[in-house]
């Protein structure tokens, strides 16, 4: 058999998987299923299923009328208005209610009998706070102490980590995993759930979590879907329908990846725009500053990390505000970036480095690193590898990386000689300009 009659056989084998899982997960896909509406919430819409989970609510609302105090019926209510908001205004005041109930008991009462330790009921129950949390703001403080509780002791890792997730939507702060090697059956593709979800970060290496991904994909090719409860079998469709439409470096994302991604801003700016002043119309794209830097860069990120966020303000330390140019909140990283004018620059650039670094991570339980981007205006790479050296071995330094202006832009002094007359340098063509293709 040739190579590519392996790879044939190996995407009909998963293919199969895929439907199999898929027609198991159909079995609770039926009105008023509480299994079948966590996994419809897991599997959100990656996935082919077509689903009729939703309960006639009129209905349902009268035939239950008596249980709407309890989590299971509050929590499918939840997954109803997550999944059609406009309907809430139809039973906010029994969730309302049945919240506050709910908020009066104890989590964990002296039989351990508890509602908590069904993944279920905690997600749904996240979800109907969430809708009405201006009328009930107690009950998602209720749920915080509940999931930190020192009796919480969930029977199974994976609802563990469920509750982790639901724990990180509580407080915006991601869980720190345990390592994947350790983690086996629905355990390990619920932790990639909250890796895609950004609601959990792995400390794992980026060859670690290619290798646990590996072996989920061969459990996953290897498991009959009727053995399992629908509500792990929603788990593992979601990270097999994953891998379907991302490689591994796509699903998981690591510090290394951001990395490499901001490494490639020499290559990116091939196409950069100086024309000739020649021309009837030039077009000059300058970069004069650290907030044109700043503006490529998050081109670059964006289009590859989903929660890339935009100059994170940080809480005060002392008298000084601290606010970092960009942040990756499931990584707990920050990237820095640092506009270099002249050799005698890089000095001041790492004093700034010393003293921000402190300033951003110190007393943050969300963030524990930075990667330093310096943009080099001058071209003095003769100091690139003092600079480095002087910055990474500082405590949440995860990376430094340098880069020198691209040859197609000219220098500082010829870019002011545009805006002051119009022209590069008399009407000639800038040093390392080039005509656009677009003009």
């Amino acid at each position: 058999m040739t190579g590519s009659d392996d790879a044939a056989t190996g995407q009909l084998l998963f293919s199969t998987q895929l439907r199999a899982f898929q027609r198991w997960i159909d079995t609770e896909n039926m009105p008023g299923s509480l299994h079948g509406m966590f996994a419809r919430q897991i599997l959100g819409g990656g996935t082919s299923i077509r689903w009729h989970v939703e309960p006639d609510l009129d209905a349902w609302l009268k035939a239950n009328v008596s249980r709407l105090e309890d989590a299971p019926a509050l929590a499918l209510l939840g997954y109803v208005v997550e999944a059609q908001p406009t309907r809430l205004p139809v039973f906010a005041d029994m969730l309302v209610h049945g919240l506050e109930g709910l908020a009066e008991r104890d989590p964990y009462p002296g039989d351990r009998v508890t509602p908590l330790y069904s993944a279920g009921i905690v997600v749904g129950l996240h979800l109907a706070a969430r809708a009405v949390q201006d009328r009930v703001p107690r009950f998602l403080s209720w749920l915080q102490k509940a999931l930190n509780h020192p009796m919480r002791e969930p029977n199974d890792p994976w609802l563990d980590l469920m509750h982790q997730h639901v724990l990180a939507e509580l407080t915006g702060e991601p869980a720190s995993l345990p390592a994947l090697a350790g983690l086996a059956d629905h355990a390990l593709v619920a932790a990639f759930y909250l890796l895609a979800s950004g609601t959990g970060v792995a400390r794992d290496t980026p060859e670690e979590l290619r290798t646990a991904q590996q072996r989920a994909m061969h459990a996953f090719l290897r498991t009959d879907p009727a053995d399992l409860e629908v509500r792990h079998a929603a788990l593992w469709l979601h990270f097999a329908e994953a891998v379907a439409t991302a490689s591994a470096d796509q699903l998981v994302i690591s510090v290394p990846q951001v990395s490499q991604v901001l490494r490639r801003f020499p290559p990116a700016m091939k196409r950069w725009v100086w024309d000739s002043a020649e021309l009837k119309d030039p077009k000059w794209w300058r970069v004069d500053a650290e907030r044109e830097v700043q503006a490529i860069l998050w081109v670059m990120l964006r289009a590859v990390f989903d929660d890339v966020v935009d100059e994170e303000n940080l809480p005060k330390l002392g008298h000084s505000a601290y606010r970092a140019d960009f942040a990756l909140p499931s990584l707990g990283l920050f990237i820095e970036v640092k506009f270099v004018r002249s050799k005698s620059d890089f000095k001041e650039v790492e004093q700034e480095v010393i003293i921000d670094s402190v300033g951003y991570l110190k007393g943050s339980e969300r963030y524990r690193e930075i990667i330093v981007f310096i943009y080099d205006d001058s071209c003095s790479t003769e100091h690139h590898d003092e600079t480095r050296r002087a910055l990474i071995d500082l405590p949440g330094i995860a990376d430094v990386i340098i880069v020198s202006r691209p040859g197609v832009l000219p220098s500082a002094d010829e870019r002011k000689a545009v805006v002051s007359q119009g022209t590069a340098t008399r009407g000639k063509p800038s040093a390392g300009g080039k005509r656009s293709k677009a003009s």
